[in-house]
């Protein structure tokens, strides 16, 4: 039973027993222990090291963390597209939870958490999507108490003697930003806003767009929604009267002012994986609508969401288990968004084919709609040539005359 906090250095010795560590992503990042072992790489040896990492947040290069480390990781970061030492692994989030909740699968847990309540548990802070699984499972778990943590009032607890190991660290969480709404993210939004109907229940993934629709839903006379999805960001602040039925995510990641204030947003509560992206769940959710980008789209319906100039600049995620998710759930739609455009308009994101050896991150039979900034394209049940023609009509005005010859 963990009593007295201990330093940081001494909270990654218990690591030295582990074969498998998961450390914790998004605001969990346990950066006071990563600290103390890249200042003493042999603090850790020959280490298997893994998580979700988030692009644009955990951007550190964790397989230069101790002396002959591997990493295991689902997402492809800036710090994390090098050398032999990173694993890819291309797993949905579904399969990564199933994967981490195996007995013996992680042997330890570095987790940031709140300081704890009144009653001496802990919260899981704003960031519960895989460590619930992996502690289910019988891993220790080390906690690195920060008081810049919010402890939201709903959600998951941990009782303090499940902890290996307390220490402290006081530092700012990291934050992530997504960049200024322009005219092409806006006309995406109005188009997504358009195909939303009352009573939905909404989940939309990473970028600027989510933002973009949040503050513009107010205007479309929406009402009676629900949030259910893998994460929360900032504008869902002002937005969140527009959820009374409410907001469900396994992560909250913003700025300094969003952390100050969402402990209080109401009706807010975080979740593991395991109700965020369970297909049962999802499925069982009326009218469940998905809104997701991918990078490129071809005529069929393929798209790929990973790849760019074929380099991994990020990973699968929950992208397909939401797809899937709202394609079963009754009423429900699968959105998936995408400028028309890349490289300043040169390049067409629509395209005849996917470029060979690209992977498929969504497949045919899973495309419902696309939007671009030119307009909708509903895919669901269309024929390979009118997923062709609808898919032509929404590209860019510049690439639509090579685009109809289809196919090659």
């Amino acid at each position: 039973m963990a009593q007295e906090f201990i330093t940081p250095r001494q909270a990654a010795l218990i690591g030295q027993t582990a074969g498998r560590i998961l450390l914790g992503g998004a605001t969990a990042d346990p950066v006071a222990v990563v600290h103390a072992v890249a200042a003493e790489p042999y603090l850790w040896q020959g280490k298997t090291l893994t998580g979700a990492f988030i692009p644009g947040v955990n951007e550190r290069d964790y397989a230069a963390v101790g002396h002959d480390t591997m990493v295991e990781a689902i997402f492809a970061t800036k710090g994390l597209r090098g050398d032999g030492r990173v694993k890819h692994l291309p797993l949905h989030y579904s399969a990564f939870w199933e994967r981490l909740g195996r007995p013996g699968m992680v042997d330890l847990v570095y987790m940031t958490i709140p300081p704890p309540a009144m009653d001496g548990t802990f919260g899981y802070g704003l960031t519960c999507d895989f460590i619930p699984a992996v502690l289910a499972a019988g891993a220790k778990v080390v906690g690195i108490v920060n008081p810049n943590m919010p402890d939201l009032p709903r959600g998951l607890r941990i009782p303090r003697d499940r902890f290996a190991a307390l220490t402290e660290y006081d530092a700012p969480l990291p934050e992530l930003g997504t960049g200024a709404a322009d005219a092409e993210s806006i006309a995406i939004a109005d188009h997504v806003i358009s195909l939303l109907r009352p009573g939905d229940t909404l989940q939309m993934g990473l970028g600027k767009l989510p933002g973009v629709i949040l503050s513009r839903l107010a205007a479309a006379g929406l009402h009676d929604l629900a949030y259910h999805g893998g994460m929360v960001t900032p504008d869902i602040v002002d937005a969140a009267p527009l959820f009374p039925r409410g907001i469900t995510s396994g992560t909250a990641l913003g700025d300094a002012a969003f952390y100050a204030c969402v402990a209080r947003l109401p009706g807010l509560r975080l979740a593991p994986v395991g109700v965020t992206h369970a297909h049962a769940v999802l499925a069982a959710i009326p009218s469940l609508v998905a809104v997701n980008s991918v990078l490129e789209i071809d005529l069929t319906g393929q798209m790929n969401g990973e790849v760019v100039s074929g380099r991994q600049i990020s990973g699968q995620g929950g992208l397909v288990d939401f797809v899937r998710g709202a394609r079963a759930s009754a009423g429900g739609r699968s959105i998936v968004v995408l400028p028309a455009t890349a490289s300043g308009g040169t390049k067409s994101r629509i395209l005849s084919q996917l470029a060979a050896g690209t992977p498929v991150s969504i497949a045919r039979g899973d495309a419902d709609i696309v939007v671009t900034e030119y307009g909708v394209a509903h895919l669901r049940e269309a024929s390979l040539a009118e997923r062709a023609e609808r898919l032509t009509e929404i590209a860019a005005p510049q690439f639509r005359d090579a685009l109809g010859r289809g196919p090659a």
